[in-house]
């Protein structure tokens, strides 16, 4: 286990509670450092690292808090308030849950985003952001479909419609099959849909969502926290 210093930040990474339009300054290294299990993964240069499977794992410090939109006492305001700016942004909010690392409150959250210039295919950004009152961490995870995309999707929705669709107006099964998470009233970006249902991960382990999942699964217990950062005031929004 070694620690692993900030990513640079590029211009137009997406990054949880946070909106690409601001500028940030990077917290000095002593303040953001963070250990975790580099097993597995390669190092791209200072906390970007890389797997086997081409997915990436990105570092980011910030001398400000995230701008979330609840606390995190609050539930379902932060993953209502979330799924709402996902879906403004062009994409959708998989799931939102509030954990503890390290002895610390933390956001885990997957959303969806389409890939640029590309007809079809999204990329899962699975993330740990671990807010406080004057600075904040996120660990950044990147999963991105590749070559033939679709069949988790079509297999999922045939099994939807085989099971529940006998009788019933496709129109309204349509409706039920695709709905933001926490917030099925929101309108645009990319719905959640039945298939990313965590239940359909171990019929499509290769899947990009099944390996974000995967990877915030393994990450979690080994993740370390520098003892100034841990010390700093809580987190309020």
């Amino acid at each position: 286990m070694t620690v692993a210093s900030p990513a640079r930040e590029r211009p137009g990474d997406l990054l949880p509670g946070r909106s690409s339009s601001v500028p940030f300054r990077a917290l000095t290294c002593t303040f953001m450092s963070l250990r975790f299990d580099q097993t597995g993964w390669q190092q791209l240069q200072p906390g970007a690292f890389r797997n086997a499977d081409g997915d990436t794992v990105a570092l980011y410090g910030f001398d400000l808090p995230p701008d979330l939109p609840a606390p995190l006492e609050q539930l379902d305001h932060l993953r209502r308030g979330t799924a709402a700016k996902t879906a403004e942004s062009g994409g959708g909010l998989i799931e939102l849950d509030v954990l503890t690392l390290d002895g610390l409150p933390a956001v885990r959250q997957i959303v969806k985003l389409p890939l640029p210039d590309r007809p079809s295919g999204v990329a899962y950004i699975a993330s740990f952001t671990v807010p406080r009152a004057d600075r904040s961490l996120v660990l950044k995870i990147q999963c991105l479909e590749q070559g033939v995309t679709g069949m988790r999707d079509s297999t999922a929705l045939n099994h939807y419609l085989t099971e529940y669709g006998q009788g019933r107006d496709l129109q309204d099964m349509m409706r039920w099959w695709a709905q933001h998470a926490y917030a099925p009233e929101i309108q645009g970006g990319l719905p959640r849909n039945l298939s990313e249902d965590p239940g359909w991960d171990p019929h499509f382990p290769q899947h990009p969502l099944s390996r974000a999942r995967r990877i915030l699964t393994a990450l979690a217990p080994g993740i370390e926290l520098h003892p100034t950062f841990r010390t700093a005031p809580p987190f309020a929004a």
